[in-house]
């Protein structure tokens, strides 16, 4: 600017170079080379301080690295451009003239970019924090705290590559509410709500830690059930479903359940066996409700067994 000391050019012209470098080739450069680029902007703010006549206000850019290395490079990144800044701002002021150097001017720039690097470690947590949870919305049932259809295809997936991989059985079994409609018509939906709420609940008690429950939507439930045969599935269908119509303790609507088996071995798609058991959940409704269809696997008939009607 007009009544600027006269300044070296070199640090301008190598920033300008390495602006471009990022622009055309940053996305491909080694993360290692990314970390470095903030160093080297300490030693050029240091190079183009101690080159420049007179206590000038030129320390602020020292904010550039600092905010670079802390915002991709965390806590460690931030420690170590901090001690850069150190050690750069220190040879600064030995080679100054002694008008131009004092011990003060390194406290006020060290105070400053350890402020700049806690307030954006600070916000780097929150927001990573923030994202968390965010994740987990979207991969959650708010109504009644399950998994909903991503979450569950999320982690169906896992659990079928473990079932695959070690041959082992697993089971699904999907759940519909009997006549839920009719709960919503006659008592209203925020009882509705608080039906599957309920069902939501009593699902996620009944399941153990490997088990994967969800709401896919409506009033319809399903849950994974690793390294369980058909005989168990069926028993775990048998419980929610018994419970729910014994549970006549609350003052919501006794709910009645129907619900459709698929077990298999080594399973290699999720979908297939929620179509299976979906095809035995109908035949339960079809079969007048309140009542369990069981779907072996796919080397018997889709629909081989239906429960007694408890």
């Amino acid at each position: 600017m007009p009544g600027d000391p006269k300044y070296s050019l070199l640090p301008v012209a190598l920033v300008l170079v390495i602006v471009i470098a990022l622009a055309v080739a940053g996305t491909r450069w080694p993360r290692p080379a990314l970390f470095f680029l903030g160093p080297l902007g300490v030693a050029l703010v240091s190079y183009a301080l101690a080159t420049t006549p007179g206590a000038g206000d030129g320390a602020v850019l020292y904010a550039m690295p600092v905010l670079w290395t802390t915002v991709f490079f965390g806590r460690r990144g931030a420690i170590a451009i901090v001690a850069c800044v150190g050690v750069g701002h220190l040879v600064v002021l030995l080679l100054l003239p002694a008008s131009s150097s004092y011990p003060g001017r390194w406290v006020d720039v060290m105070v400053s970019v350890c402020a700049i690097s806690l307030v954006v470690l600070f916000l780097e947590h929150r927001n990573q924090l923030l994202l968390t949870r965010l994740r987990g919305e979207a991969r959650t049932d708010l109504l009644t705290g399950l998994l909903n259809r991503r979450g569950f295809d999320e982690r169906a997936a896992i659990e079928l590559a473990h079932a695959k991989r070690e041959g082992r059985s697993i089971a699904v079994t999907t759940f519909d509410l009997d006549h839920f409609k009719h709960i919503n018509d006659e008592w209203g939906h925020q009882t509705g709500d608080l039906v599957l709420a309920r069902v939501g609940a009593l699902l996620a008690d009944e399941c153990r830690d490997v088990d994967v429950a969800a709401r896919l939507g409506g009033e319809e439930f399903v849950v994974l059930l690793p390294g369980v045969d058909c005989a168990g599935a069926e028993a775990f269908t048998q419980r929610v479903r018994q419970t729910l119509s014994a549970d006549d303790a609350s003052e919501l609507p006794t709910v009645r359940v129907s619900a459709g088996v698929h077990t298999a071995v080594a399973p290699a798609d999720v979908q297939v066996m929620l179509e299976r058991a979906d095809t035995a959940l109908y035949e339960a409704k079809r079969g007048g409700r309140d009542r369990t269809v069981t779907s072996r696997s796919s080397n018997h008939p889709p629909l081989a067994s239906v429960s007694a009607k408890s």
